[in-house]
């Protein structure tokens, strides 16, 4: 374990908060969010140093890692870092990833934007003896492993499901995703319209399309942006029926524009993110349904894993995680899935938004 001058610590705390926009504020945790396990016993008198590098912070979504990497840093006798960009800024994040890596934690988790650049940057942590465990990072190379909550192709597919069901095999639809280089983001889309193309002949994809299969539009970082590209989507495409959306940032801006053109009765979104955040468009009808997970649980799992692998223990399929929704994990090389996707709909709207 790394022996750290407290001096050193301090100096590069305060490097890393500057760079990346200074401290969030960071809210209370739902009261109840899943329960994580009971303390664990330090690996030594020395506590470790971890790090959460997120895409943005400041919303519910992502600090709700630091609420739960707080929580086990507690329990574990560990030093917990929270840092990220005031935007979901790709650059931005990559100074943040820099600044962390100076802190020299023993574990440092990463939720990319822009997968080649995060990558890239990850290899020096690694070369410097850092144990790099990324969420939803699928495909990365230079890490150990990739927390997710869930199987990406199956989440995907539930939502061609979803959209066959709710509103017709022959829909017309268009995928957006936060960035074509977000990872995660991307492997949903795909795996949406590779089971809509099978299963559902009628069922039409009105983004462009290449030998790589489909791409996505782009909803860009924030609601104002996504906004923008919706409306210019639908004005160009007035047969588009349902939107799918991968990004929690993009869903309200999209519905925004639906419902400022006056199409909620013709056009459905199938959303990703917060139900709390997204509300008003359940309540109104422009999204029937949405799924979305807790991160602040993979953030958790992604700590835990990551000191048993400083342990010696390498995971294995069945591992308990001990975090609601990772009991029982599935490893598939070093991508680690848990169970632990959440289904919004009205009949549970109130209580998926007492959660997040």
């Amino acid at each position: 374990m790394k022996k750290i001058l407290s001096a050193l610590l301090t100096l590069c705390m305060l490097l890393g908060l500057v760079a990346c926009g200074g401290p969030a504020a960071t809210p209370a945790p739902p009261a109840n969010s899943p329960a994580a396990g009971q303390p664990a016993d330090p690996v030594t008198s020395e506590p470790l140093v971890v790090v959460s590098v997120v895409k943005a912070i400041g919303s519910n979504w992502f600090d709700s890692m630091d609420w739960e990497g707080k929580k086990w840093a507690e329990e574990n006798n560990a030093v917990h870092h929270y840092i990220g960009p005031t935007s979901q800024d790709s650059a931005a994040q990559l100074q943040c990833i820099e600044d962390a890596i100076a802190l020299r934690p023993d574990i440092l988790t990463v939720v990319p934007i822009a997968a080649d650049a995060c990558d890239a940057l990850l290899k020096q942590a690694r070369d410097q003896g850092v144990l790099v465990v990324t969420h939803e990072g699928v495909g990365l190379t230079n890490i150990d492993y990739n927390v997710d909550a869930f199987s990406n192709e199956q989440f995907g597919e539930s939502f061609a499901i979803k959209a066959a069901e709710l509103i017709g095999e022959d829909a017309k639809y268009a995928l957006v995703v936060g960035a074509l280089t977000t990872p995660a983001h991307m492997a949903w889309a795909k795996a949406f319209y590779a089971y809509a193309s099978e299963n559902y002949p009628g069922m039409t994809t009105l983004n462009d399309e290449d030998a790589n299969g489909v791409i996505p539009l782009e909803g860009g970082p924030n609601s104002d942006t996504s906004y923008s590209m919706a409306k210019q989507f639908i004005q160009a495409n007035p047969d588009v029926e349902v939107f799918w959306i991968g990004s929690s940032s993009c869903v309200a801006g999209v519905c925004r524009a639906i419902e400022e053109l006056g199409l909620g009765d013709k056009i459905k979104v199938l959303a990703v993110g917060t139900a709390s955040g997204q509300k008003q468009y359940y309540e109104s009808g422009t999204i029937p349904y949405g799924s979305f997970w807790y991160p602040g649980g993979a953030q958790y799992a992604c700590f835990e894993l990551g000191k048993r692998v400083l342990e010696g223990q390498a995971p294995q399929t069945g591992d308990d995680l001990i975090f609601e929704g990772y009991g029982s994990i599935t490893v598939d090389g070093t991508n680690v899935y848990g169970a632990a996707w959440l289904e919004v709909t009205m009949d549970n709207l109130e209580e998926m938004c007492e959660l997040l």
